[in-house]
């Protein structure tokens, strides 16, 4: 059972708006009222919509889709009523009805995506008449899809903005490829449904206050992020009752509380701290590593010769080659060895050579060990200073607990470094203390721009706190108005939401009502009934359309998916049903209304039922209706009317051509063509003249037959026959008298006057004599007139 609807006040302008301020708190009060006035609204409509209603007068589409050279001209009843253009898909029906679409929208984007140009021929030239019966007006598109207004006489101009914004809340044209979205996927209900809402004011009072909202938060963040940076100054202070009182006031302390703030902060000191005493970092020298590397390599090298106690050796040596000694210049004299008493071995050379060799050896040793000397005096920089006590307190202050190994690391190394000037180390020892030393110095480096950083941070902090807070303050005072203006802001949002909701469900409250009723006239036999529809979710987000569904009388489960329910056709009928009563609000101020294949999906039943709304609408409105299908136009003749019927046909080949053409039967529509080649067969004979007269005969039988079949179908259709029975009993009257004689079984079942059969007898069997070869001498144009009588006759029975 749905409760009764109780009407609430809307807020649809904004006069209506300002009104509704006087029941708001002062705050909220005064802001919607500075926006109204900023605002500055016109409730004045343009010429274009106050002048309505508008019907369409001629449709001109050259160079779009699939319209080439050859131009579509579309003349329509500007007018009450409903026309029905049929087509073959490929013959450009839904070209034509874009082209319309785009500029009667004045250029709105399409919700679909489409290639607009013409590959054969780009010059676009898209022309739509309206008329309101005083005046004509030419919306016009050229080659760039900018769409220009001209009133009378005036100069091209933009269309006008509530022209547009009228189309795009009733949107009076209606293609297959924006219907089949909702049929696709339900969740398009709601944008296809909430834009036919006229919410506007509502909704530009919604984006001006979210503009004030965006700038209101912003000004937020920034006192708050002042605020940390001041508290990140003052903590590195480690003022702790300064940081208590930051903590407990937050970012925006009322001015009490920044008067204490202040005076804590005059008291803050603004002396530096003591320096650090930290030593300058050290580094490996690969240079100095190498050349010590080399030194110690050579005194290895003249170490491990033959020259140990060498000069002991080359002293007795030199004592005795030198002359004096008597005894030795004899034994020199005499070339006897003083040692083996031995004689002609020539000690004396031999004795020269080997003092020369160790004098050599002696020197070479000497000359290793003073370089060896020298090079480790050159690595002391290498190596660690020791470490100062400063620095060493501040190591053991450090969390890190690899940092005692570290300080014991840095002792040795120090020691290492002092005994180079004593001790030759091995040159294994020695490069793995200089690798010690380069990883420590690592170490040490970031440690040391550690340290450096925060005692300059504590410096900065001591020396500048009064400018943190002197920061964050000015900064607060400058956003302290946006902040506050948020707050009111977010106030007055959540009211604005409150109207919007309102305003949504009381004006979609009778267009739910019609279209529950429009899909009980297009389901009236189906089991799955639509109980109820309503827009839901948020008025930013999340929009959402309720459908409260059941299977006879049990209700179906709601939720997102309810819909997955509906078959194509369903979805199709729901589309159309949410639609139609958009398109057809009172205050539309567009008398017409133009679809493109509105039966797609459709069962022969529900296009009866939507035959018979279509015939209700129009008795309000222009209805152009295009289709490749004839059974809705079928349809609407069973059910006694006469809309008009207009044919495009696309012809040649290479450059084809669409035509246009009024359709009065489909008989008459044949006969049309008969005269058609008769004419041009005067100027270039096309055969023998019995070739012609049976050519001609044949399609006049056809002209007939088609003609008769299609009025039984009407007649079956007006009489409720159903399909299966029509298409046995049109099976069985193969012969054209038999089809006659059905079509006036049919008349009488319907209450109509029937066709004198008889009268036409002649005319029937020349005509199915030349569909079997037999064709009679005559006059073809003799024979088509005879055709007409019979057409016309049968066309009086549904009239």
């Amino acid at each position: 059972m749905v409760a009764e609807h109780v009407p609430q006040p809307l807020l649809l302008t904004w006069a209506d708006i300002a009104a509704a301020a006087e029941d708001l708190e002062p705050d909220a009060r005064s802001l919607l009222l500075e926006l109204v006035r900023a605002k500055n609204p016109s409730s004045a409509a343009s010429v274009a919509t106050a002048d309505g209603p508008w019907y369409v007068r001629n449709i001109h589409v050259r160079g779009h889709i699939g319209v080439g050279e050859q131009a579509v001209d579309l003349p329509l009843r500007h007018t009450k009523g409903l026309t029905i253009v049929t087509a073959r898909n490929g013959t450009g029906k839904t070209s034509v009805a874009d082209g319309a679409r785009h500029v009667l929208s004045g250029g709105t984007k399409r919700s679909y995506q489409v290639l607009t140009e013409n590959v054969h021929y780009p010059q676009r030239e898209i022309v739509v008449t309206v008329s309101n019966g005083r005046q004509d007006v030419e919306i016009i598109c050229g080659k760039d899809e900018v769409v220009k207004w001209r009133d009378g006489e005036r100069a091209l101009s933009s269309p006008p903005a509530d022209w547009s914004e009228a189309f795009a809340r009733y949107m009076p044209v209606l293609l297959y490829p924006e219907m089949s979205q909702v049929i696709q996927d339900p969740s398009n209900l709601h944008t296809f449904l909430k834009d036919a809402l006229e919410l506007t004011a509502l909704e530009e009072l919604q984006a001006i206050l979210k503009t004030d909202r965006e700038k209101g938060s912003a000004a937020r963040r920034t006192v708050e992020a002042a605020h940390r940076a001041a508290l990140d100054g003052i903590l590195k202070d480690t003022d702790s009752e300064l940081v208590t009182e930051l903590l407990a006031y937050g970012a925006f302390p009322d001015e009490e509380q920044q008067a204490r703030i202040w005076a804590r902060a005059a008291t803050l000191p603004a002396t530096a701290p003591p320096p650090l005493g930290l030593p300058d970092n050290w580094a490996v020298d690969p240079q100095l590593r190498e050349r010590a590397k080399d030194a110690l390599a050579k005194l290895e090298a003249a170490s491990s010769s033959d020259v140990t106690g060498t000069n002991a050796l080359l002293n007795i040596l030199q004592k005795v080659l030198a002359p004096g000694d008597g005894l030795l210049d004899a034994l020199r004299t005499q070339d006897v060895c003083p040692v083996c008493r031995e004689a002609g071995h020539d000690w004396v050379g031999r004795a020269t050579d080997e003092a020369n060799r160790l004098k050599t050896a002696t020197t070479g040793l000497r000359a290793a060990i003073l370089a060896t000397k020298t090079a480790m005096k050159g690595l002391g920089v290498c190596f660690p200073a020791p470490l100062p006590a400063s620095l060493r307190q501040r190591l053991a202050d450090l969390t890190d607990p690899a940092t005692d190994l570290r300080v014991k690391q840095w002792d040795r190394l120090v020691r290492i470094a002092a005994d180079l000037a004593n001790q030759t180390p091995s040159e294994v020892a020695l490069n793995e203390a200089l690798n010690e030393s380069h990883d420590l110095a690592l170490w040490y480096g970031a440690v040391r721009t550690e340290l450096l950083d925060r005692r300059d941070d504590l410096i900065a902090a001591q020396a500048t706190v009064r400018a943190h807070i002197g920061s964050w303050l000015d900064v607060l005072r400058r956003e302290q108005p946006a902040v506050t203006r948020l707050a009111v802001a977010n106030k007055l949002d959540g009211k604005v939401d409150q109207w919007i909701r309102t305003a949504r469900e009381e004006i979609f409250a009778p267009i739910g009502k019609e279209v529950m009723t429009l899909w009980s006239i297009l389901n009236p036999d189906a089991d799955l009934k639509l109980t109820g529809i309503a827009l839901a979710g948020g008025t930013k987000i999340r929009r959402t359309v309720a459908l409260d569904l059941a299977d006879g009388d049990v209700a179906l489960p709601t939720g997102k998916n309810s819909s997955a329910v509906l078959s194509t056709g369903q979805r199709n009928a729901l589309s159309l049903a949410t639609y139609l009563p958009r398109a057809t609000q009172p205050g539309s101020p567009f008398g017409f209304l133009i679809l493109d294949d509105p039966i797609h999906a459709f069962d022969t039943w529900r296009v009866r039922y939507l035959a018979r709304h279509l015939l209700t609408l129009a008795e309000r409105f222009q209805i152009v209706v295009f289709t490749h299908d004839d059974r809705l136009w079928r349809e609407l003749r069973g059910l006694g009317a006469t809309p008009t019927h207009m044919r495009m046909d696309r012809r040649g080949d290479g450059q084809p051509q669409v035509r246009v053409r009024h359709v009065a039967s489909p008989g008459i529509q044949r006969l049309d063509e008969i005269q058609r080649i008769l004419g041009a067969e005067k100027a270039s004979p096309i055969g023998t003249t019995p070739a012609v007269a049976s050519m001609t005969l044949a399609m006049c039988r056809q002209a007939v037959d088609t003609e008769v079949v299609a009025q039984i179908e009407i007649l079956a259709r007006r009489v409720g026959s159903p399909e299966a029975t029509v298409i046995a009993e049109l099976k069985r009257a193969r012969k054209t008298l038999d089809q006659l004689a059905l079509l006036n079984d049919y008349a009488r079942r319907a209450s109509l006057r029937t066709i004198n059969v008889n009268g036409f007898t002649p005319t029937v069997r020349a005509l199915n004599g030349a569909a079997h070869g037999r064709a009679p001498e005559g006059d073809p144009h003799l024979w088509v007139r005879q055709t007409r009588k019979i057409i016309k006759a049968v066309q009086e029975i549904g009239d």
